[in-house]
């Protein structure tokens, strides 16, 4: 592979990386509407 093909195979890379990073951003940052229905707990309560 020539030098020419090798950094354009990098800058796509970094560009993919950084597209990845700001989805991340953007989907972490949703409030995402969970049921209510609080029929089982979260956390399992131990039995004595």
């Amino acid at each position: 592979m020539d030098r020419k093909r090798l950094g354009l195979i990098a800058v796509g890379f970094v560009l993919v990386v950084g597209l990845m990073e700001v989805l991340a951003l953007k989907l972490g940052s949703m409030e995402v509407p969970f049921p209510a229905g609080n029929d089982q707990p979260a956390v399992a309560e131990r039995q004595n």
